[in-house]
């Protein structure tokens, strides 16, 4: 199965949805025809002992609500088991300015955008619920956990907008990662696994130590999008636009792998020229 073709440049709404089709070998749903069922899979049991109480979420079994516990608070809150949070995958992709750019195939931004598309097909087909929090100059944008088809259609639709934004304004002042970071730790619910896109730029100087205390939350797996010339850069000086300006300058290798090792955060490395997966070719 093959996916719709686009330009490296944009996030493609038809080709996040056709990814689909390359984890569950079906035709995914037409975005003009709504959405029918669900995807096959186990469906999530009620898990073990009580894990964690957590606000409610759109989605949520209304009839996991524990009253004490939303007396207390003043909102709804859901009682999180083990099975539950587990199968819950929160996807973060970074739209910063550093991230729209790429000389082969893809921006970076658009590799991370499909990459965590097809992390988040996947985890559906498992029976589990996907969010999403994409990250530009101009803030952050979150989508609530959720299951089935309907949840990635939503966040297909939430990506490529936010792309499209975050191209009008490439030159915008931006957060560092570890800024990016905290926000994921401050919102997402304990054990909630996280992937996150990003090429590393502009990390922070507490990068290290945000990241720590992430990990003690949260399962965390960066999905580190590098361009060709980051892998192998070319020989001599070149010009380029950064900002409102042109500066010439070589390229280097990246040390960005080497420093997320250095912090023993989970990683893989992806060229934003290599394809989604092999059936994507």
């Amino acid at each position: 199965m093959s996916l719709p073709r686009a330009s490296g440049a944009e996030v493609s709404l038809d080709r996040l949805v056709a990814i689909g089709g390359l984890v569950t070998g079906k035709h995914p749903p037409g975005l003009s025809h709504g959405v029918a069922g669900g995807l096959s899979g186990p469906r999530r049991g009620e898990g073990g002992d009580l894990f964690d109480l957590r606000p409610f979420q759109d989605g949520d079994d209304p009839r996991r609500i524990d009253p004490s516990a939303t007396a207390r608070s003043g909102r709804p809150q859901v009682r999180s088991r083990h099975e539950e949070v587990e199968r819950t995958l929160l996807l973060v992709a970074d739209f910063r300015p550093p991230m729209l750019w790429g000389t082969r195939g893809r921006f970076r931004s658009v590799a991370a955008a499909e990459a965590l598309a097809l992390e988040g097909w996947r985890a559906l087909v498992t029976g589990g619920r996907v969010g999403v929090m994409i990250v530009t100059s101009g803030g952050v944008e979150i989508l609530d956990p959720r299951p089935r088809e309907a949840a990635m259609l939503r966040m297909a639709g939430a990506l490529a907008r936010a792309h499209e934004a975050a191209l009008d304004a490439p030159d915008a002042r931006y957060e560092s990662l570890a800024v990016m970071l905290e926000t994921v730790t401050a919102l997402t619910a304990p054990g909630t696994a996280v992937r996150i896109a990003t090429g590393l730029d502009t990390p922070g100087a507490d990068f290290g130590i945000v990241a720590a205390a992430l990990m003690r939350k949260c399962p965390l797996e960066v999905l580190l999008v590098q361009d060709s010339v980051e892998e192998a850069p070319p020989p001599g000086r070149f010009s380029a636009r950064i900002g409102g300006s042109v500066r010439p300058g070589r390229f280097g290798a990246s040390t960005s792998a080497d420093r997320l090792a250095s912090h023993a955060i989970p990683h893989r490395i992806l060229n934003a020229a290599d394809p989604v997966c092999p059936e994507a070719a």
